[in-house]
């Protein structure tokens, strides 16, 4: 038989333990109900119900909410953050009121812990719903959620591949399958250049008379 059920005390402090606990908030994964990327900060949704007179309700949206970019104080990694991208919700120990507002040092704005008013969103978290198919598992890289644009970097190099389009920087050199377009003046300054079976270098014409004028402009 266990504690619970041959000590009255026991009971007692069990229960006083679950409600002194009940609105303590940690973490918990959820989603993304709003963003402003101006102040950063977005409306976030619980992602687990929480039990109420015998049945689970949605916690309410929380608003104001920083959201964590891998930055420093001049550059940061960016992305999109549309409604519903999933993640961990933290939970401060103190207030962060002033803190959002001041940075720096501060004291807490009033005593409150563990508060789901001081939350802040690490977006990334997933449930199997939202699984990236395909991820690569080398390297490290940016990708739309299909592959079809991604930036990839590996020991052996980088390939950043849009549609039908790559362009990869190896080692022995640059490989790139599709159109270009060049908008401006392109020198080659060594090495040469040779289109098909054709070496500019040292190509020349049969059947041209030598003279002391000069060629027209291409054409």
């Amino acid at each position: 038989m266990s504690n619970s059920q041959v000590n009255p005390l026991y009971r007692a402090m069990e229960a006083v333990k679950t409600s002194a606990i009940r609105d303590v908030m940690t973490t918990i994964p959820g989603h993304v109900m709003a963003y402003n990327p101006t102040t950063q900060r977005a409306q976030v949704q619980c992602g687990i119900q929480r039990k109420l007179a015998g049945r689970y309700v949605d916690v309410p949206i929380i608003i104001n909410v920083p959201v964590r970019f891998s930055s420093t104080a001049e550059w940061a990694v960016f992305h999109e953050l549309p409604a519903g991208t999933e993640g961990l919700i933290h939970f401060a120990k103190q207030s962060i009121d002033a803190w959002i507002d001041q940075g720096g040092i501060v004291a807490p704005a009033d005593e409150r812990q563990f508060s789901a008013d001081d939350a802040f969103f690490s977006p990334g978290y997933r449930s199997l719903k939202t699984a990236i198919p395909d991820l690569p598992t080398s390297g490290v890289g940016i990708s739309n959620r299909d592959g079809s644009v991604r930036i990839h970097l590996t020991d052996s190099g980088i390939t950043l591949t849009c549609g039908g389009v790559s362009l990869t920087v190896s080692p022995e050199g640059i490989t790139h399958s599709g159109k270009t377009t060049l908008d401006g003046r392109t020198a080659v300054t060594a090495g040469g250049l040779s289109v098909g079976d054709i070496e500019f270098s040292d190509h020349v014409h049969d059947g041209v008379e030598t003279g002391t004028g000069s060629t027209q402009r291409p054409r």
